[in-house]
């Protein structure tokens, strides 16, 4: 199943790998929350045989390259910095891409030592990283002109579009669902789809209860198809 945002990652990709400069080998995701981000890039990462990382909050320069390394299957030992040189090593012979998750951890307003340690094993290696962020994540990266510099493509990510939703629908849903409702699950998950596959689901258990072979509008009036946590909220203020 390819959404309109696997598309584009393909796209960046391809842009990439003919770029001029080799130094210019980031690309940055930007997305909003609930949109498929994370789902979407460790997909695209295990079907082409790329790196897939999360970036944690808690992490340091040290421990980052530590983390790296274990998924890359290399040692750990010695100071960070000879940690760093088996990483790119590791990265210069076999060229696979890096796709850091999570990628607003690496950088903020005081610091970018993280964002720089993975700036210098792209320019040493000229392999691709991918950084996978908010939606003002772009920005963060801009405050650093040295880095930014080296920013090959900007993927803006979308809400899913209702062929999205259909696509997906088709692909994982156990029951079929007629076309009125997948029309209503894309209206109702504004197109995020950690909403999309949470709707999918507990439809799947209603029908299993009441043993529906294929779901309608009026099979679920009343029932939330998925929870809007914010709106939820809103709602019981009185907003």
């Amino acid at each position: 199943m390819q959404t309109t945002n696997f598309r584009l990652l393909k796209e960046a990709e391809k842009i990439v790998e003919r770029r001029g400069a080799r130094e210019a080998s980031l690309v940055l995701i930007q997305g909003k929350f609930g949109i498929g981000k994370s789902e979407m890039t460790e997909r695209w990462a295990s079907e082409n045989g790329h790196v897939f990382i999360r970036a944690k909050k808690v992490w340091t320069p040290r421990s980052m390259l530590e983390d790296i390394a274990a998924e890359l299957g290399v040692a750990v030992r010695g100071s960070a910095k000879d940690i760093e040189n088996r990483i790119t090593q590791h990265l210069a012979q076999t060229m696979q891409a890096l796709i850091i998750d999570e990628a607003d951890y690496l950088a903020d307003m005081k610091s970018a030592a993280k964002l720089e340690t993975i700036r210098d094993i792209s320019d040493v290696t000229g392999t691709m990283v991918f950084l996978v962020g908010m939606q003002d994540f772009p920005a963060i990266v801009q405050r650093y002109e040295h880095i930014a510099s080296r920013v090959a493509r900007i993927v803006q990510l979308h809400p899913l579009s209702l062929a999205d939703v259909q696509a997906t629908c088709k692909a994982k849903a156990e029951v079929a669902l007629s076309p009125a409702l997948v029309e209503q699950i894309h209206r109702d998950s504004k197109g995020r789809m950690r909403h999309v596959l949470n709707a999918i689901a507990n439809i799947e258990v209603w029908a299993e209860t009441n043993s529906w072979t294929e779901v309608d509008v009026a099979h679920v009036k009343g029932k939330p198809l998925c929870t809007d946590f914010t709106g939820h909220i809103a709602a019981n203020k009185g907003v």
